[in-house]
């Protein structure tokens, strides 16, 4: 059955609730009830085609009707949330929890207050909801705040991208297909809220040489280090990455759709990115800081990422991103920032070789027999992962492959990685994802399979995964398990790994600028919040066909917690009011509703250094926020937060959607109730469907 069939099948056992009730259900009038909305229902691997199974069962089983009741919900509350939509996935978790009392009750033999939210008294004894004892170890007695956190970064519109670009004499074909993929990835960064964030963008190589060892291609003592290369590129000026950034703190004036009508920026605004010059965006015409011009970005991109294929052979992409990273090369000084966003992007057509020890390349051992084998990149292969066959004379298929861990390895462990990012940054300002050879999973689920055969000199080699007219790529078993360990299986699926045989890669740069777009909007709410039903309303935009008194006004009721420098000794927390709240003075006044009264009509600036208070939330009409009903959550400050720096932030919520359409009430604060709401009307309107 569809999930969503479930869905409706709890909303129309709802809507028949109150004649359920009267009734005192037996055993065979709710099989009917139940069979009439979920025919050929499974129970228990039993199939329950007809009524008379049902109740058969019911009655064999010695089982109440309220036991029925409770085997049904348990079956669509599994799979209530499959197929929805995520954004509002929590709001139906929550759903799925709280009515499940409606229908115990419903199908009992002993009703009970079911329901301690609703207005009614649901087993008839004049006591409603909280007031009856049987909802006094109900979380629904107390605020109905969401069942998650949103998690904000304080400084989210800061973002530090960096390209580990593989540079050897196969790259040709996949340098040129990343360049002109990359104005995806740009288009999806200018459709985040309040348009580009502040970019830093470097590029290095995959090349760090191979040590003392004089190899073709590989003859540069330390190859490029890690460091940011830009060629012979007119641009950019004065640092080795790309700076477009917005100047602060001048006004913006700017439209939903990312322009600007006008500001107040002079270069005096640029002070905080000293390379850079102001300039106004010709397309949308904002003020930003650049340190290039005479190009666009996407064309200062395109030179810096032309690194032709004169780079070593021994590719070692993450010992790059390490020293690309690496607080102490001060040749990357100031592209790092502490309250930035940072996102990876490895591009190789070969595995990891990034080598903890430099014998690895001893050139001098060329012999099968050897201790390290022939010279070339099965090297890398051999002494950086193991299968359930580790020998280098036997071809054929291995399966469990994973990066080697042990002391014997002369790669370094996947481990200094992912600690190394973590150090750098929480999950929440973090992204990595790759354009490597594809990698099949081992039937065990434990590795990945790779295939070895032999070159025409008859030693071994790694067979490609992956190969067109003009590429080939072997597996990246190491970067594939570090990808892997930083992101969720749906992430990998959907955009953190992706061939680097595609014949284009705009599918996935744009799925990695979604992701750090979704990454940069969020806080905008995602589900609508109780009190704020209709955030617009006080901003000269109401959404909702109909005003009344439930969502004429914007009153959110929300907690917001600030934390500084977390994850430090100095880490602190601090609880932030409501705007409403803070009167001019710098006094509070609790539960006050009266805009007039408090500062800056509860909506002070993004940063306000006359803020009577060091900082302060509120609600805002954002035309890029639709799944909470256009409502941003906003912390104004009198300065800028230290790095390091989150809001945690729990809000009070409606559902979406009329959910019930037989109880009287405005369950998504419309002013539309039951049969008078679109989606009590008509399903296809509703937000799930």
């Amino acid at each position: 059955m569809h999930p969503k069939t479930i869905i409706m099948l709890t909303m129309v056992c709802l809507i028949g609730w109150a004649g359920c009730k009267e009734e005192k259900q037996t055993c065979r009038s709710a099989a009917n009830h139940f069979l009439q909305v979920r025919p050929g229902l499974e129970v228990e691997g039993a199939s329950m085609q007809t009524p008379e199974a049902l109740a058969a069962y019911c009655e064999e089983t010695q089982a109440s009707a309220a036991v029925i009741g409770c085997t049904l919900q348990h079956a669509a509350f599994q799979t209530c949330l499959e197929g929805v939509e995520p954004a509002i996935a929590p709001a139906w978790i929550d759903f799925c929890q709280y009515e499940v009392a409606a229908l115990q009750a419903c199908l009992s033999d002993t009703p009970f207050e079911s329901l301690c939210h609703d207005g009614h008294s649901d087993d008839d004894d004049s006591l409603v909801d909280c007031a009856d004892e049987d909802c006094d170890d109900f979380e629904t007695c107390q605020q109905r705040w969401s069942p998650w956190n949103w998690y904000f970064p304080n400084s989210s519109r800061n973002v530090d991208l960096l390209f580990v670009i593989d540079n050897s004499g196969s790259m040709a074909g996949e340098q040129a297909n990343l360049r002109a993929s990359f104005p995806a990835l740009m288009a999806e960064l200018r459709n985040t809220n309040s348009g580009l964030p502040n970019l830093h963008i470097g590029v290095t190589t995959t090349d760090l040489g191979t040590g003392m060892f004089q190899i073709t291609y590989c003859e540069q003592v330390g190859g490029e280090a890690g460091n940011l290369v830009t060629g012979s590129c007119t641009n950019p000026s004065g640092a080795p990455y790309i700076i477009d950034v917005e100047p602060e703190p001048c006004e913006i004036t700017r439209e939903p759709d990312n322009t600007c009508t006008s500001h107040t920026c002079t270069q005096s605004d640029c002070m905080h990115e000293l390379a850079t010059t102001i300039v106004e965006d010709a397309t949308t015409g904002c003020p930003r800081c650049r340190n290039f011009s005479g190009e666009t970005l996407e064309e200062v991109f395109s030179c810096i990422a032309s690194l032709g294929t004169m780079g070593c052979t021994f590719e070692q992409p993450l010992e790059a991103m390490y020293k690309a990273l690496d607080s102490s090369n001060s040749a990357n000084t100031g592209f790092v920032r502490d309250a930035a966003n940072l996102a990876v992007i490895l591009i190789t057509d070969e595995d990891d070789c990034s080598a903890s020890d430099p014998q690895l390349f001893d050139s001098s051992q060329t012999d099968l027999d050897s201790t390290l084998g022939p010279l070339s990149s099965y090297r890398c292969f051999e002494f950086g992962v193991t299968c359930d066959i580790n020998s280098r004379t036997q071809p054929g298929d291995r399966q469990d492959c994973v990066p080697r861990e042990d002391a014997e390895a002369l790669l370094h462990p996947i481990s200094r990685y992912s600690q190394f990012l973590r150090s750098l940054k929480y999950p929440e300002q973090l992204l990595l994802a790759a354009i490597a050879g594809p990698v099949t999973p081992s039937d065990s689920g434990i590795g990945h399979n790779v295939v070895v055969d032999e070159d025409p000199e008859s030693n071994p080699q790694v067979q490609y995964s992956c190969s067109t007219t003009s590429d080939s790529a072997v597996p990246a078993i190491r970067i594939f398990n570090l990808i892997a360990e930083l992101n969720s299986e749906t992430d990998l699926d959907a955009w953190a790994y992706t061939s680097i045989c595609a014949d284009d890669y705009t599918p996935f740069l744009a799925g990695v600028g979604d992701r750090i777009r979704s990454g940069l909007d969020q806080s905008c709410l995602t589900v609508p919040l109780e009190g704020c039903a209709d955030v617009g309303v006080e901003f000269g935009t109401p959404q909702a066909s109909v005003t009344c008194a439930i969502n004429e006004r914007c009153l959110a009721n929300c907690q917001v917690e600030d934390f500084f420098w977390r994850g430090t000794d100095d880490e602190t927390r601090q609880e932030v009011p409501p705007c409403l709240e803070v009167m001019s003075d710098g006094s509070f006044a609790a539960g006050n509703v009266d805009r007039t009264l408090a500062y800056a009509s509860g909506h002070p600036a993004l940063r306000d250094t006359d803020l009577p208070v060091s900082a302060c939330w509120h609600i805002i009409y954002n035309a890029y926020c639709s799944r909470s009903n256009y409502a941003e959550l906003v912390i104004s400050r009198q300065e800028n937060p230290p790095p390091r720096s989150f809001a945690t932030v729990a809000c009070s919520l409606i559902y979406p959607d009329e959910l019930t359409c037989g109880d009287g009430l405005d369950n998504d604060q419309d002013c539309l109730v039951d049969s008078d709401d679109p989606c009590c009307q008509d399903v296809s309107t509703c937000h799930w469907n």
